[in-house]
């Protein structure tokens, strides 16, 4: 398992540092402004994500050890395809963005979907590898395109943004898809009572565990269209860089919770899920502090050498966060604990409780602090839901802190794990 999440962690580190360099060349060409836009985009595309993975997404890890693929990827297609169109008549109700880019959306979050649909089939076959590999494409090829368009234009624009997304949205699902027909086969036909059932049952799953994912957006990215709303697209632009850079520290509790979560997954002991969830929230935070306390001690001067002028209040907004985004990795890993058992009725509670904090607390501090006020909002945001997830963790897992110390167990098991890759790597 430690090598699955080395090389989680490692492709998410790539994927991050090119994640970086895309925030760079957006800042550096399009200002902030043009930055704050391009955040409004792909954060609206994202809110289409989670309705569309009410239906497949991230359910369809738990189910997959259950289940034939073939059945599951059929009703998940069809379901993106309808929150596409839904989508589109919603945000031409609610203009939260431009409307020439609506429709741009709204394709792009199906193309997104698809790949969400066929990468989660692959954890849940616990092909982790394969699964990173397909999540890097996507940043890989977005940064050449951009570079190549930005490059060759006097002028570029947001629009420039967009085609370039749909080059790699669209080969991501091409690579996906390929790997899927490897280690799934060829999708079979099934009776309309078999798709029946099965639909019944993601609709079920894919509610509680979708609600969660929905709340919990709401409470880290609404804090964009109120601040968009009360100080305009600029200030989003230095905010989406900020954040983006505070969180980048969940690299590494991410990258461990997409293997536990398969893990859990896929065994039914409970106590030894809970035993594994502890012992990786300890190496999550240790590390975790290790990225924040470098961003944090940056000054104001460094990011606005690598943003551009109009970037100094990144710093501000990373120290407003800072506290909140390394208490959330307790959630993290707590939450794929309670989803990987099948109870996502708990994290959709949590996440819930948290976005009725957040709304109030947004609308509180921001129209009065601007950037400072979002960021002190969704950082406690970040501790209510955690608070909340902790405590129903402690109920069924009595005195679980006590083994949050690091013990020589631990340091034994990553020496053997050590070795263990070593030798594959010697053999390769």
């Amino acid at each position: 398992m430690f090598r699955k999440i080395l090389n989680t962690f490692g492709t998410r580190a790539l994927s991050a540092v090119i994640n970086l360099l895309i925030a760079i060349i957006l800042s550096q060409y399009l200002g902030p402004a043009g930055k704050g836009l391009q955040s409004l985009v792909i954060t609206t595309i994202t809110f289409v994500l989670v309705f569309a993975n009410l239906v497949g997404g991230g359910t369809l890890v738990y189910l997959v050890p259950r289940h034939t693929p073939s059945l599951l990827i059929v009703p998940s297609y069809l379901w993106t395809i309808l929150v596409g169109l839904v989508s589109y008549f919603v945000l031409l109700l609610f203009p939260i963005v431009e409307e020439r880019l609506i429709l741009h959306i709204c394709i792009l979050s199906i193309l997104n979907s698809f790949v969400a649909i066929n990468t989660s089939i692959l954890i849940g076959k616990e092909k982790i590898g394969t699964s990173n590999l397909i999540s890097l494409i996507q940043p890989a090829i977005l940064i050449i395109s951009l570079l190549i368009l930005f490059t060759i234009k006097e002028e570029p624009g947001i629009l420039d943004y967009i085609y370039s997304l749909y080059f790699s949205f669209g080969l991501s699902v091409l690579v996906s898809f390929a790997y899927y027909n490897k280690y799934c086969g060829r999708i079979t036909r099934h009776s309309l009572k078999e798709y029946r059932q099965i639909a019944i049952e993601m609709v079920r799953y894919g509610i509680l565990n979708q609600v969660a994912h929905i709340t919990q957006m709401l409470s880290f990215r609404l804090s964009y269209y109120v601040l968009d709303h009360y100080h305009g697209e600029a200030a989003v632009g230095v905010y989406s860089n900020g954040i983006s850079l505070a969180e980048s520290i969940w690299l590494i509790s991410k990258s461990i919770s997409m293997v536990q979560y398969a893990r859990i997954s896929n065994i039914q002991n409970r106590p030894e899920a809970a035993r594994l969830t502890v012992r990786l929230i300890k190496f999550s935070v240790i590390a975790s502090l290790i990225i924040l306390i470098p961003l944090m001690l940056l000054p104001s001067s460094f990011y606005v050498f690598i943003f551009g002028e109009g970037f100094s209040d990144t710093r501000l907004v990373i120290w407003t966060l800072a506290f909140g985004v390394m208490v959330y990795n307790f959630s993290i890993l707590t939450g794929h604990y309670f989803s990987g058992t099948g109870r996502y009725q708990i994290n959709a509670m949590a996440s819930s409780l948290g976005l009725i904090a957040s709304v109030i607390l947004y609308f509180t501090l921001i129209p009065v602090f601007s950037m400072a006020g979002a960021g002190v909002a969704t950082s406690l945001s970040y501790l209510i839901t955690t608070i909340i997830l902790m405590t129903l963790f402690n109920k069924e897992n009595k005195y679980w802190y006590k083994d949050l110390m690091p013990s020589r167990g631990d340091i034994r098991q990553i020496k053997a794990e050590l070795i263990i890759i070593m030798q594959i790597k010697g053999r390769s």
